[in-house]
């Protein structure tokens, strides 16, 4: 089972995601969080599979966040989204140990193969 933590300020985002992850065999949403220190902590507690993470949210961003998870746990998954499709995005996501990005308008069609891309070889993609 893959599990997920979703991390993101949108509620919507969050639902829509929740609901095509969890719709797919195999694949389990096992947390929400709206901000970076909420997801640090949830990250900690629950130990998924792999971390969805937003760049721009209040309290802390998904860059410190993915940072402190990176250190806490080193075999998760995080992979980066943002409404904001730059490099610089990307490569401060990846300077602190995110292993993928993707623009969020490309999260519905693209989330699944980037996850599998990401995943251990051990680890089957369900």
């Amino acid at each position: 089972m893959v599990e997920i933590l979703v991390v993101d300020d949108n509620l919507q985002l969050r639902d829509t995601l929740r609901t095509i992850l969890n719709k797919r065999p195999g694949f389990c949403v096992t947390g929400e969080a709206a901000d970076g220190i909420a997801a640090s902590q949830l990250a900690q507690t629950l130990r998924p599979t792999v971390v969805l993470m937003d760049v721009g949210m209040a309290r802390m961003d998904g860059v410190e966040a993915t940072r402190r998870i990176r250190a806490l746990l080193p075999d998760t998954v995080i992979i980066g989204m943002s409404c904001h499709n730059s490099r610089e995005v990307e490569t401060a996501l990846r300077a602190v140990g995110a292993h993928a990005f993707l623009p969020k308008a490309l999260v519905p069609e693209k989330i699944f193969d980037v996850i599998a891309q990401q995943l251990p070889q051990d680890q089957p993609v369900p």
